[in-house]
């Protein structure tokens, strides 16, 4: 056995235990072992959103022979950079900005403002909430997008917005929460995501929005169907509870400009048709627009409004507003009624509160000095309003379904004939045959495209003349202007001799003899 004292003397200090332990920390202040390494924009949003544990372990060689491990500090919580709106949340904190802008209560034009506030409050006490309890984080970019999805869903139509920012998009039709088409201005019917988390999300949004319009509407099991004016020239019309799923239909009005020229343009109708129908209007004829559904009868209703002078003070008396004719600035003076079904129970009196029908709006009219007044669309009672509105001799204008001309008749007469029993058929025929002058009709189809989509063509079919006449049928129709079956442009056929007098206010009589094929 070798002498302990020779083996010691043959050690290298170096190795033993007592300098291979890793030096105390001193005490006090020391310098940190933190560097910043400079990373491009794009390096950092990757180290960023990079999900990383609650930490690593990284070797520090302290010499060449020996490395030291030390605890490398991490963030606690991964940065969500991206990633699709939480609607349940925004749904939830819908209530909660509602309520704060509720007990705000501010002026009808700082609201918007006051709501963007509430929005930005809210939302960043949502994000401190979610980063203490350990949850994803929002970035400014997240947390814009929920900020916008907010204010859709408190001011404007929530997760249907960006289907009226849209101008390429003429219809939406829904039938249950995830059976959503949106229907193109080509006639192209498109398939589209999911606008609610279910059916009952979506009665609950649709109720929460018609009670917030600046005149209140109920949606309930009690008042089952809705009707309103969108933002964007759009309207909706809803119905539940009565259906086998919610059913939602929005349409958007996107010709608010065109006249008569733009819709020959468009192919509408002839040059010839086009200079009737203004000067019928400058000479105050009251005119029917008569189409089944989607055949553009606001458009052209509209675009007949534009022959107007700039002069004439009109009037427009509305189930929901859809002429907006004070947008175009076109004419000087343009008064706007909207009827309003009112909310809450049937009083005493048998109305409900802040109910204002198309009657009423008809005799405030008659106190507003008007020259011209339209009656929007007539589907049932508005009829009496326009029966009255054409009596009046200022001339008129109004909407109403139907697939002919003539069939246009047989529908106002109905109409009529059901408000009561003060009007009967007589009476109804008798008033269409004094009062109206001229009915337009419209029609649509789509067409195929070479590349596979659809193209949907809207023309004036049918252009009749209406006066006393037949006692059988209670009236005489002339055709004037007609579409030979197959085509898709009415030409002229027939003018009545008491017209004759609209060469005066521009219509073009020499090209419609030609066109005819006659010759004065």
């Amino acid at each position: 056995m070798s002498d302990p004292i020779e083996a010691a003397a043959g050690l290298d200090p170096a190795t033993l235990a007592l300098f291979t332990q890793p030096a105390a920390e001193p005490r006090g202040r020391s310098r940190g072992r933190f560097r910043m390494i400079p990373t491009t924009g794009a390096e950092a949003e990757r180290e960023d959103a990079s999900p990383r544990p609650a930490a690593t372990t990284a070797s520090v060689p302290a010499s060449a022979s020996s490395p030291v491990e030390r605890r490398v500090p991490v963030a606690r919580v991964q940065r969500a950079l991206s990633g699709e709106v939480d609607w349940d949340l925004v749904d939830r904190l819908r209530e909660r900005v509602s309520a704060e802008l509720s007990e705000r209560d501010p002026d009808p034009a700082e609201r918007e403002d006051v709501g963007r506030e509430i929005i930005a409050l809210v939302l960043e006490e949502e994000s401190r909430t979610a980063t203490s309890q350990g949850l994803v984080t929002w970035t400014l970019e997240h947390q814009a997008r929920l900020a916008r999805a907010l204010f859709d869903a408190v001011f404007r139509l929530g997760r249907l917005q960006p289907y009226l920012d849209d101008e390429s998009i003429e219809n939406v039709i829904i039938s249950g929460f995830d059976n959503v088409l949106v229907e193109n201005s080509d006639g192209a019917l498109v398939p589209a995501a999911p606008v609610a988390s279910s059916d009952q999300q979506l009665i609950e949004y649709l109720t929460f929005m018609a009670a917030h319009q600046p005149r209140p509407r109920e949606f309930s099991e009690a008042a089952s169907k809705l009707h309103l004016s969108l933002p964007n020239r759009a309207r909706l019309f809803a119905s539940a509870w009565v259906t086998s799923r919610p059913t939602v239909i929005i349409r958007r009005n996107r010709l608010v400009d065109a006249g008569l020229r733009e819709l020959v343009a468009l192919g509408s109708l002839s040059s010839v048709a086009a200079s009737f129908l203004s000067a019928a209007v400058q000479a105050r004829l009251s005119l029917v627009v008569s189409g089944d559904q989607g055949t553009g009868k606001t458009t052209m209703l509209r675009a007949l409004a534009h022959e107007l002078p700039a002069h004439v003070q009109i009037g427009t008396i509305e189930t929901e507003y859809e002429l907006y004719l004070k947008d175009t600035g076109d004419h000087q003076v343009v008064h706007e009624w909207q009827a309003n079904p009112g909310s809450g129970e049937i009083g005493l009196n048998g109305r409900r509160a802040g109910e204002y029908t198309v009657r009423e709006a008809l005799e405030d009219s008659l106190r507003a000095n008007l020259s011209y007044t339209i009656v929007g669309e007539v589907r049932g009672s508005e009829i009496v309003t326009m029966f009255k509105c054409m009596q009046s001799g200022s001339g008129s204008m109004s909407t109403t379904h139907a697939r002919s001309a003539e069939g246009a008749i047989r529908k106002l007469v109905t109409c009529a004939t059901q408000e009561g029993a003060n009007i009967t058929r007589e009476y109804a025929l008798n008033v269409i045959a004094e009062d109206i002058d001229l009915i337009v009709q419209l029609q649509v189809d789509s067409e195929p495209q070479p590349d596979g989509s659809w193209r949907k063509r809207r023309w004036v079919s049918e252009i009749i003349a209406v006066e006393p006449g037949e006692q059988a049928k209670g009236y005489a129709a002339t055709t004037i202007f007609t579409a030979a079956p197959g085509t898709r442009r009415a030409t002229a056929h027939l003018l009545p001799e008491r017209l004759r007098f609209l060469a005066g206010f521009g219509f073009d009589l020499a090209g419609f003899n030609a066109e005819r094929g006659t010759v004065e």
